[in-house]
C-alpha cells in the first residue's frame, strides 16, 4: 500500500522536537505550516520545564510528552538506567505511532527524536530527521541510520551523512517570527 505524499492528502504526522528551544522552536514552525496544509500533527516533547512553558503559547497544536533522556557518555554506572528508559520511550512511541495512524515521523533533533525515529522505522513508516547546525550531534547522526532521508538547515552538514539520503531544507521559523 503506498502511502499518500506531503502534497496530496491530509497526513497524520508526528514531530519529535522537544528538549531544548533549538529543536522545539523549528518543530513548531513545521508544525504550523502542514497543519495550515491540512495534515494532522501530534507533537512529541519531553518533560522538561522549557518544553512545557513553551508549549503553552501554542494552544492550537497537540502536544504530548515522551519519557526521554540523552545519553550518558560510556563507560557510566547511568547506561542501565539509560537503557531501560530508552526501551520504554520506544515502547511508548510505537503505541503513540499506532493510536494517532502515523503516516510521517519527522526528529528536529536531540534525544527525544531517537525513540519515535527508531519506531517509525521498525515499523515500516517514512521517517525523518532534520538538523540545523553545521556540526551535528551525536543523537542526530544516528538517529539518520534509522531515516528515509536526512533534512539539513546547511548544506555543510551533509557530510557527516549519507549524502543520498541529505536534502537542504533551511531552518524552519515560526510564523511569529516572520511577522
Amino acid at each position: 500500500m503506498t502511502k499518500p505524499s506531503l502534497n496530496h492528502s491530509p497526513l497524520n504526522i508526528v514531530i519529535a522536537c522537544g528538549g531544548t528551544g533549538g529543536h522545539l522552536f523549528p518543530g513548531i514552525a513545521v508544525a504550523q505550516e502542514l497543519k495550515k496544509r491540512g495534515h494532522r500533527v501530534t507533537l512529541l516533547i519531553s518533560q522538561k520545564k522549557v518544553d512545557a512553558q513553551a508549549s503553552k503559547n501554542y494552544g492550537d497544536l497537540d502536544f504530548r510528552t515522551i519519557e526521554a533522556i540523552a545519553m550518558p557518555k560510556i563507560p557510566s554506572l547511568s547506561l542501565l538506567g539509560f537503557s531501560v528508559r530508552l526501551y520504554k520511550a520506544v515502547r511508548f512511541s510505537r503505541s503513540l505511532l499506532d493510536e494517532v495512524e502515523a503516516d510521517v515521523v519527522i526528529g528536529m533533533g536531540g534525544f527525544t527524536s531517537f525513540p519515535p525515529v527508531y519506531a517509525a522505522h521498525r515499523k515500516g513508516i517514512r521517517t525523518y530527521v532534520h538538523d540545523s547546525n553545521a556540526l551535528p550531534g551525536k543523537s542526530n547522526r544516528m538517529t539518520a541510520k534509522f531515516c528515509t532521508n536526512v533534512l539539513l538547515g546547511i548544506e555543510e552538514a551533509r557530510h557527516y551523512f549519507n549524502p543520498a539520503k541529505c536534502i537542504v531544507t533551511g531552518t524552519p521559523v515560526r510564523q511569529e517570527m516572520v511577522a
